[in-house]
């Protein structure tokens, strides 16, 4: 308790510096956020992609429908499949008029249907990544009855590459910021540290040890690592919400990556606090 007394006495002898302090913390913060977010909602495309995502084998025009059947039980084999469904030329043909709409009238011109038959293998949830899919693939377009394989494999190619390259400006920002925090936290208790350094002179006098004369300070960084958290996310959460009546498919930050950010705040101001703390104490209390 008088660790956290002197800890409070001391953010409202800095004042102005303290709030300086804060204000820098929560719009690095801020923009540490803000890239987190981008990184869940991106992620999250990704999820949903890899969940609606099926691999379509078009099959040739001479295979019959016992045929397809008998290709059906071969995939069913491969143990990562979840589900098939076969879907003849008159079915797809019906989803292209569906998919057309009003402008359905457009394939009454045709004379005859161009769509072949095909198979849609679906896979199981934990095996829905690039790698699996392409094997599972390239093992069913070596069936004879398999004419062509799609899968959508450029499209989430490019969706897991700009995932990774944000996750790296993740770690860049989380860097940058860092470094940021660490500055600013420091030359505040360096300014609060000389401040009171006579009082500091005075508990080395009598005896005080270098960790009960650190303690209210370690303390103050972590209020304003606090703070300026609480502060960032509540801008943050605010952004969000103004996007969410735009895109309600949008996601905060989650739980997980918010537990991250208040560790890495708070962690960052008591870094900077200790930092300055160190360097003071090995110099003479005059």
């Amino acid at each position: 308790m008088y660790h956290l007394k002197q800890a409070l006495s001391g953010i409202r002898r800095a004042g102005f510096m303290s709030v300086a302090c804060i204000i820098i913390m929560t719009f690095s913060l801020l923009i540490l956020g803000i890239f987190l977010m981008a990184t869940a909602n991106l992620r999250e495309i990704l999820r949903y992609a890899h969940e609606k995502v099926e691999i379509v084998a078009f099959l040739h025009d001479d295979v019959t429908k016992e045929a397809a059947d008998s290709l059906i039980l071969e995939v069913e084999k491969i143990p990562y499949v979840e589900s098939i469904r076969y879907v003849s030329p008159s079915s797809a043909l019906d989803r292209l008029r569906a998919e057309f709409g009003t402008r359905s009238y457009i394939l009454d011109a045709l004379d005859v249907n161009p769509l072949p038959a095909s198979i849609e293998v679906t896979l199981k949830p934990q095996y829905r990544l690039k790698a699996r899919i392409v094997g599972v693939a390239e093992r069913i377009q070596q069936f004879p009855q398999v004419e062509d394989i799609s899968y959508g494999r450029g499209w989430i190619s490019r969706l897991e590459r700009l995932v990774r390259a944000v996750a790296i400006a993740d770690l860049a920002v989380g860097l940058v910021v860092g470094i940021a925090a660490l500055v600013t936290v420091s030359y505040t208790v360096r300014l609060t540290l000389y401040a009171r350094r006579e009082v500091i002179r005075i508990l080395k006098l009598v005896g005080a040890t270098d960790g009960f004369i650190m303690s209210p300070f370690l303390i103050e960084g972590a209020i304003h690592g606090l703070i300026s958290i609480a502060a960032s996310l509540l801008i943050l959460y605010l952004g969000y919400r103004v996007i969410y009546v735009k895109i309600p498919q949008a996601v905060f930050v989650p739980s997980q990556l918010i537990a991250f950010y208040i560790v890495f705040a708070v962690g960052v101001a008591m870094l900077g606090s200790w930092i300055s703390l160190r360097s003071f104490l090995r110099e003479k209390v005059q």
